[in-house]
């Protein structure tokens, strides 16, 4: 497998792109946004549908990016940086990007060649026309393509990065933009809406502004003879991208402190080498004048990356690149400091922690376009685009009359009290479990697979959701007994795990629980009855957590169950310490619990401490849940010999209720031999769950949050995350999950999938690998697929390190196994256009 990915052909692509349409996709993406053609921006002399599109990074690499960005509602694409080292030459550190929290990269511009990158914008602008008509997302003239260049005037003005950016200049005698043309006027027949009239008049002028990318510590006068050159020679709208080193020192190390990201390492050298603010101010007035003198745009992007050492490993090498929330920060400061000094005058286009929260913020004070990149690196992904565009879709599109400097202080004051721009707790970050990832059948529920009892999470959100609050709450007692209590004083160390981590904050989980058992409670209470009883007797000694756990499980098993507590009220230190001393419970809700419990048949006689044998007679089993303390010292219930010890005096150590709950459940299934609960999962709304996705949405203050991602039906996060569209969901008929399987020449190795899948492993190592030669399948170790023989439908697999053959439609005679087999046949009937 290599780290470099492919360049798909034009009719691959158009293949992929209508195939696609049978799942009412676009490269993916399930928003699709559909402009109103009746209000535009206008820069560079052309309109712009929306003030917002992809950073010159990963979404604008390939040319399915870029259409993928276009579906979801981007309209300014930021082309990525072209350099004259290019291609095999240009050494990338794999993997590339971190994304966790705050993002980091090692990698500056593309990956292809210059020429191989001329090429995916050619056949991006294609596809944007394409979609704009045929799939009436809007007009043919409302997005806009700029390109980005670097890094000094040698390496611009050569041939190379020369023939570039007279390429995009104009485009339509060369032969990629025939190529394209072409293929449409030779399909056109395919379409429904899309004409050879459309065709025959989408234009070759791409593009005809400019921004320019330096690397830190490129000289000012290097800058301004760059810009001039663009300016002048090349007769293109031109910005000058300006690093966060223009603050200072002091002032980005202060800022980073006052944030939180104390852990964030860098020194004063970037700021001693790179412009200085002194020096940019007289720079950037006599570019403004000479651009305006050639009757041209001139304006500066803010900000470039901002570089850190590496110092936690989180990418191979030395230093990396900073973007996201805390760029927000450092941008915001440089565009207040610009425009005071420039009376608002300065046009800035901008890219640094921008997304669905403060875009419209930002474009309110004149500050526009708006690049994203971070946000994108996240859950949701391209979906996230929709949400961006939908905050503009009423609202006027305003001419540039300068940039408001007021607007952008109220902005940093607001920022600077929103906990949503403080670092994630660490512990967030780290939500994996310490499974491999599997090839098939990897859907699970992050929150579910943390929770000591693997409590069905997404199925009782949902039916809260929806109301169902008896449902919900029968769905929670199958696998917890103290609902009351968890609802109210559980850790949650589920919601460390919860996808929307990744979004604005986890979901309360906690609280709609709590919803649950407050409104259904009565309901289950009513119906409850305790089962048939399998003439077996239980002692429980000790009413806490653990305790009254696995009374609850033996007596739902059939046994009569017993409890012995030698306090005046069960609930152990749940009561005596949580609820008596500390007020954070209350003992009607103890209460409640304990009721529920009886209600299964359980009996519990308090004021009764049992230190010998001799009490526990006429027991079948006797199990201690007194608690660490009560298994110490003499004539206590360690002494009794055969005792099943459980909870805390289990552990050694005070733990949590709901650690307390789980090892009650399991003493209860050692003892019947026998599970005693089953999970539960609702066939999910997949309308419902994608309209879901990309959403960025603070939880409420109270009542019931239903922002969960039911990600035990769709997870699905890797194909969200990764720019190029190398992970794909496929519908596979008659199950109720999607499978994920990779596609080998997309992948450039970035690593984002592997940062946010919750198992152990990498989907673009480890999930179901469609190969595009033989040469790349012997490249790489990943179980994988290569379509040998189209006619016939037979593959070459490869599964755990060894190969086989499998024709399409082979059942007995295959050695593989009926899942795979399954997903091979779904793959060449419905997914054709990836198998190239």
């Amino acid at each position: 497998m290599s780290d470099r990915m492919y360049s798909l052909p034009f009719e691959h692509l158009m293949k992929w792109l209508l195939g696609e349409r049978h799942v009412k996709t676009v490269y993916g993406v399930h928003h699709l946004y559909k402009a109103d053609p009746s209000r535009t921006y206008t820069i560079f002399d052309r309109k712009l549908e929306t003030p917002f599109g992809p950073a010159a990074g990963p979404h604008t690499q390939l040319a399915q990016n870029i259409a993928a960005a276009y579906a979801a509602g981007a309209r300014f694409f930021e082309l990525k940086t072209v350099q004259t080292l290019d291609g095999e030459d240009l050494p990338v550190a794999k993997p590339c990007i971190h994304a966790d929290d705050e993002c980091y990269n090692v990698e500056w511009s593309t990956e292809l060649t210059v020429p191989k990158a001329f090429e995916e914008y050619v056949k991006a602008w294609f596809l944007l026309h394409v979609l704009a008509k045929e799939y009436g997302l809007g007009s043919v003239d409302g997005f806009q393509f700029n390109m980005s260049v670097g890094y000094n005037l040698e390496g611009i003005s050569s041939p190379k990065i020369d023939a570039f950016i007279e390429g995009l200049k104009e485009a339509s005698q060369t032969a990629i933009f025939q190529e394209c043309r072409d293929w449409l006027l030779g399909h056109i027949h395919l379409f429904q809406n899309l004409t050879a009239e459309d065709v025959q008049a989408i234009p070759g002028t791409i593009c005809n502004s400019v921004t320019v990318s330096t690397m830190h510590g490129c000289p000012p006068e290097e800058i301004e003879r760059i810009a001039t050159y663009l300016l002048t020679e090349k007769h293109l709208n031109t910005f000058v991208k300006c690093n966060p080193t223009l603050l200072g020192y002091e002032f980005v190390r202060k800022t980073m402190d006052e944030l939180g990201y104390t852990h964030m390492a860098f020194t004063d050298r970037h700021f001693q080498d790179d412009l200085a603010y002194s020096d940019a101010v007289p720079m950037l007035q006599r570019l403004q004048k000479l651009g305006k003198d050639k009757g041209l745009l001139f304006g500066v992007k803010l900000t470039n990356t901002f570089p850190v050492d590496i110092k936690g490993g989180e990418l191979p090498g030395e230093e990396m690149y900073m973007s996201g929330k805390p760029l927000f920060f450092l941008s915001m400061n440089v565009a207040k400091k610009l425009t005071d000094d420039f009376s608002g005058s300065l046009r800035i286009s901008y890219s640094g922690g921008a997304d669905a929260f403060n875009i419209k913020n930002i474009v309110d004070t004149g500050i526009w376009p708006v690049t994203v990149a971070t946000t994108l690196l996240k859950p949701g992904g391209y979906e996230r685009l929709s949400q961006i565009a939908g905050g503009f879709h009423r609202d006027d599109a305003p001419s540039f009359c300068g940039v408001d400097g007021e607007k952008i202080r109220n902005i940093l004051d607001r920022a600077r009290k929103d906990a949503y721009y403080r670092p994630m707790p660490r512990v967030r970050q780290e939500r994996k479990n310490d499974q491999p990832l599997p090839v098939m059948d990897c859907f699970m529920a992050p929150c579910s697979d943390t929770c000591p009892i693997h409590q069905d999470i997404p199925a009782y959100m949902t039916l809260v959701r929806e109301g169902k609050y008896k449902e919900a709450l029968e769905v929670i007692l199958e696998k917890n007994p103290l609902p009351f209590i968890t609802g109210t004083i559980c850790y949650h160390t589920c919601m460390n795990s919860c996808t929307r981590n990744f979004y604005e904050s986890p979901v309360e989980i906690r609280r709609n629980k709590l919803i649950a058992v407050e409104n259904g409670y009565d309901a289950v209470m009513a119906e409850l009855v305790p089962p048939a009883g399998n003439g077996k007797k239980a002692a429980v000694i000790g009413a806490g957590p653990a305790g009254l756990s696995a009374a609850y499980f033996l007596a739902r098993g059939g046994v009569d169950v017993t409890v012995f507590e030698k306090n005046d009220a069960a609930g152990g230190m749940v009561r005596t310490f949580l609820c008596d001393k500390k007020g954070q419970i209350t003992a009607d809700a103890i209460g409640k619990d304990i009721s529920l419990i009886e209600k299964m048949g359980v009996h519990i006689e308090t004021g009764r401490d049992i230190s010998r044998a001799d009490e526990l007679a006429g027991f079948d089993y006797a199990l201690a849940a007194c608690g660490v303390r009560g298994l110490v010292g003499a004539a206590r219930p360690a002494d009794i010999p055969g005792l099943i010890v459980i909870g805390d005096g289990h552990y050694g150590k005070t733990t949590s209720v709901v650690e307390c709950i789980a090892d009650g459940k399991r003493a209860a299934e050692a003892i019947l031999n026998m599970p005693v609960s089953v999970d539960t999962e609702l066939a999910a709304d997949e309308e419902a769950v994608y309209s879901q996705r990309g959403q960025l949405i603070m939880a409420p203050e109270a009542g019931c949050d239903r922002r969960c991602l039911q990600c035990d039906a769709v997870c699905e996060v890797c194909t969200e995350v990764c720019p190029n569209r190398a992970n794909m969901a496929v519908q596979m008929p008659g199950l109720m999950h999607h499978q994920i399987v990779h596609l080998d020449a997309l992948c450039n190795e970035c690593g984002n999938c592997r940062s946010f899948c919750p198992w152990q492993g990498a989907p673009y190592k480890d999930k179901l690998t469609i190969f595009r030669t033989q040469a790349d399948m012997d490249d790489s170790t990943n179980p994988g697929i290569l379509l040998i023989q189209p006619e016939t439908g037979r593959f070459l697999v490869r599964l755990d390190g060894m190969k086989t053959e499998y024709t399409v439609g082979e059942s007995g005679t295959s050695v593989l196994e009926e899942p795979v087999r399954k997903l091979i046949d779904t793959l060449f009937r419905d997914y054709s256009y990836v198998l190239w």
